[in-house]
């Protein structure tokens, strides 16, 4: 098969679904950040049925130049969320929507696979809000792979750059 061949067998004319399943988890995950974020502003305890949480959210790794972690989290969900729905709505050979939630959630599960080490040999305490947002950004780069390759076009895309 020839690369054409490749091109035309692999590219379908509307976005996937799964679109909507990232949004969701966008979504999801602003939620978390959001709840960690009006928690750390207003300097409440969160509710954890872990009792690692406080621990983590009051740990001088919880801020970058005084801006909660969690608040770098909510612009990347929103972005996700964002991005989502952007390819969702947009014909499949339109990839800034999909360049923006490549580029999100890679960022994304690099900055949560740093923070869960801080988290577990530095800190040595867990938090659940944590570990449930990198479990959800690791979920969107998860299903970003299946619809890349259900699409064809953002791997066509990264790989000519």
């Amino acid at each position: 098969m020839t690369g054409q061949e490749f091109e035309s067998a692999v590219v379908i004319d509307r976005p996937s679904k799964l679109w909507l399943f990232i949004a969701l988890l966008g979504l999801a995950g602003l939620a978390v950040t959001t709840y960690l974020t009006s928690n750390a502003l207003s300097h409440t305890e969160v509710d954890c049925s872990l009792s690692g949480c406080n621990t983590v959210l009051g740990s001088g790794w919880s801020k970058i130049l005084g801006i909660p972690v969690s608040a770098f989290g909510m612009a990347t969900y929103a972005l996700i969320m964002l991005g989502a729905l952007h390819a969702y709505q947009s014909p499949v050979d339109d990839l800034r929507g999909r360049r923006i939630v490549a580029g999100v959630a890679g960022v994304g599960v690099l900055a949560s696979i740093y923070l869960t080490t801080v988290e577990l040999f530095i800190i040595k305490a867990v938090c659940q809000y944590c570990v449930t947002s990198a479990v959800l950004v690791v979920i969107v780069a998860v299903a970003l792979v299946v619809v890349a390759r259900k699409e064809g076009s953002l791997w066509l895309a990264i790989r000519r750059r």
